[in-house]
Parts: structure tokens; C-alpha cells; sequence
């Protein structure tokens, strides 16, 4: 793929969700996604064959740059429902709300009128950027143990965290103990870096990398996506600065007036009402009245 001057400036990340899910979440990159999960989990790599893509609004062009976070959805052979999510900075509410996506995916597939034996396990996949707390492990997984035998109450539950600091920390994915942990490391790094560099080194010798490399290459080029890009990465650095400004309730005197003009300005740029809700504090009521 030819390069231009601009290019040299104009630089992309995966840690960019609309970037993440160009390369990881469409029809033709479905090879991508398969290599990336099989580095994941812990199942057989002819159970990964075969995926199917759950969310098609990415593909009829909908998206826009006030939508909420662009999180890749799909569907095994065996049934299982999986989860992909980019999420830049880590923040305190981060755990319990991915155990509410988590059991919102898990109960929505239970039909009117079906038993329970009817649901299927559900995996949610949080690739973090910045801030994980939970441990200093490049990839957890948390399951339903019993406290005291540490025996699995179902499989069914299961959580993984990828930590793409402690991938960046890695002088060299050869060192780790087993294969598939070496390719891990290279995707977290593929993902987390904005160096096309380093992009191209990490794809040498491996033709499913240099295929989301060229996926990379194609979004420079094409200045639809370039602009969707950086809207995205604008919506991030908005959310990023409400957050880090504290509008939400009780913080001083007029804090809730505050809140009630962010909610208003937010709510009229068609942002999300969770995001609504987690800025300024504000309960649905308070927010459906501006």
C-alpha cells in the first residue's frame, strides 16, 4: 500500500474503538478475529472456525460518532456469545459494569417460554489501555469458584481482561512460556501502538497480522475513515475531559446546576445516556427532563 507524506503524521491506533472494530469486526478480517480469539481462550482452535458476526450496524454504515462504544459481538459454532471491547482508561465503576453487560448478554438469549439449560455461556473479552488495577497479570480470566475448593460452580461465566501497559512493557514476545502467549503479545502490542513502524515489524512473517496491517493502511488512505476515526478519538478526549472535571453531583456549591447545563450539552450532541448518567450523576429522570 503506497504511502503519502500525510500519513507520516496522521497516525492510527486499535486502541481506538472505530479503528479496533474495522479490523476486528468485519466479514472479510474474520481470520484476524479468529487468530486473535485462538490466543485467548482456552479452546480448541476448530471451535473458533466458523464465527459469526453478531453486530451488523458497523456494516450498514450507520455508526456515527456519538455512539457508545463499539464493542465486536459474536457467535461460535457450539452456541457460546463472546464480546469484544476496547476501553482506553480503566475507571472505578469498570468492573461491576462489565458484569452487568455481562449478565445483560447472558439473559437476553434466554427465549419466553425456554428452561434455563437453554442458555449459552457467554464470554466478554475488556482489552484496557491505560489504568488496569485488578492485578499486574497481562491477561486474567475470572470464572464462578467455590471460596474454599476453588471448584468451578459453571462454565458459563467467564471474564477475561487483556492489559495492553503490560504488553507494552515487553521487550520481546519470544520470551513467554508458550506459543500462543508469544502471539498474544504481539497482538496487544499490534493494538496498543500508533507506530506504523512497529505495526509492519510485528506483521513480518505473519500473513493474518499483515492482513489487519493492510486493513490499518487502507483506513489512511481513505478520508471517510480518517474523519470517522478522529471522531471517535474526539469523543474520547471529550469523555476523558468531562470525567477528569468531576461533573457530577455534590462536588461544590452549584455542582448540580453544572451538571444539569453538561447534561443538557450532551444530551443535544446525541450522546449515550449511560455516558449522560456516569458524567454528571444525574438519574434517568433528572436527564429526560432537559
Amino acid at each position: 500500500m503506497k504511502q503519502t507524506d500525510s500519513d507520516d503524521v496522521f497516525k492510527i491506533t486499535l486502541r481506538n474503538d472505530y479503528a479496533f472494530k474495522k479490523v476486528f469486526g468485519t466479514e472479510e478480517n474474520k481470520t484476524v478475529l479468529q487468530d486473535f480469539l485462538d490466543c485467548v481462550l482456552n479452546i480448541p482452535s476448530k471451535d473458533i472456525e466458523d464465527l459469526e458476526l453478531l453486530d451488523k450496524e458497523f456494516h450498514n454504515d450507520s455508526v456515527n460518532d456519538k455512539t457508545g462504544i463499539l464493542d465486536v459481538k459474536l457467535r461460535l459454532k457450539d452456541g457460546t456469545v463472546i464480546d469484544i471491547e476496547i476501553q482506553n482508561r480503566w475507571n472505578d465503576e469498570f468492573t461491576q459494569r462489565t458484569v452487568f453487560y455481562w449478565a445483560k448478554m447472558y439473559t437476553e438469549n434466554l427465549q419466553k417460554g425456554e428452561v434455563y439449560t437453554k442458555l449459552p455461556k457467554c464470554i466478554t473479552i475488556n482489552i484496557v489501555g491505560k489504568g488496569f488495577k485488578l492485578n499486574g497479570l497481562l491477561h486474567s480470566e475470572y470464572r464462578g469458584l467455590e471460596k474454599h475448593l476453588h471448584t468451578e460452580l459453571s462454565d458459563e461465566l467467564e471474564i477475561h481482561f487483556l492489559n495492553l501497559a503490560k504488553a507494552k512493557e515487553k521487550q520481546s514476545a519470544g520470551t513467554e512460556p508458550d506459543e500462543k502467549t508469544q502471539r498474544l503479545v504481539k497482538w496487544l502490542k499490534f493494538i496498543e501502538t500508533d507506530d506504523k513502524e512497529v505495526r509492519a515489524m510485528l506483521a513480518d512473517n505473519s500473513p493474518v497480522m499483515e492482513q489487519a496491517n493492510e486493513t490499518v493502511d487502507i483506513m489512511l488512505q481513505d478520508p471517510k475513515q480518517r474523519w470517522l476515526y478522529e471522531n471517535r478519538m474526539k469523543y474520547e478526549h471529550d469523555k476523558a475531559s468531562w470525567e477528569h472535571f468531576g461533573y457530577t453531583k455534590g462536588l461544590e456549591k452549584g455542582a448540580y446546576q453544572k451538571s444539569l447545563e453538561t447534561a443538557a450539552k450532551m444530551k443535544s450532541m446525541n450522546y449515550p445516556f449511560d455516558d449522560i448518567h456516569k458524567i454528571t450523576g444525574l438519574s434517568e429522570e433528572e436527564i429526560e427532563k432537559l
